[in-house]
């Protein structure tokens, strides 16, 4: 792997992907330029065209048992401290509500062996969701220039969602 932001990494083949996807029996996504496609052990692939995306945001603690759908459970049963941060029964995994017809999606990913950095996972977070949110969710499948913009954040140290936010919007900027 040459380049990541968090979750969010660039494979040998140049393909950009959300999760482990060397993890044995694990999930991932694939940003491709039709959209994204979901991946999981023993399933079929579902593509989910970019077009479709209303809104776009991700849940994930920065180690890899916090964000296991076990975790996600306990925090219901046993009552998290509620903050942002928490996985619920779900574990790892991107949210959004799609159009044609309007449905909520979930995308689930392993976590990877690394630990994410809280200021990664808020900036991938901004980025999936600036890049919907403005319509150039079409950026998310251009391998080229989405390194570009994850080479620009990768060495920032944000530690709030608006300094995130204020970051994504300036990589983003043509």
């Amino acid at each position: 792997m040459n380049a990541y932001l968090g979750p969010l990494e660039r494979t040998d083949d140049g393909r950009w992907v959300i999760g482990d996807p060397g993890r044995q029996g694990g999930s991932y996504l694939v940003l491709g330029t039709e959209g994204v496609y979901l991946r999981e052990a023993g399933r079929d692939e579902e593509l989910i065209a970019w077009s479709r995306f209303m809104g776009l945001s991700m849940t994930v603690t920065p180690r890899r048992w916090s964000s296991s759908r076990a975790a996600g459970v306990l925090n219901i049963v046993f009552g998290g401290s509620g903050g942002w941060y928490e996985v619920d029964t779900n574990g790892s995994c991107l949210q959004a509500t799609l159009r044609h017809p309007y449905t909520p999606w979930v995308g689930r990913f392993s976590h990877h062996e690394r630990r994410y950095s809280w200021s990664e996972i808020l900036l991938a977070d901004a980025l999936l969701g600036q890049a919907v949110g403005v319509g150039a969710a079409q950026l998310l499948g251009d391998p080229d220039r989405l390194g570009q913009v994850v080479g620009l954040l990768a060495p920032l140290k944000v530690r709030t969602h608006s300094a995130a936010r204020a970051a994504v919007a300036k990589a983003l900027a043509p």
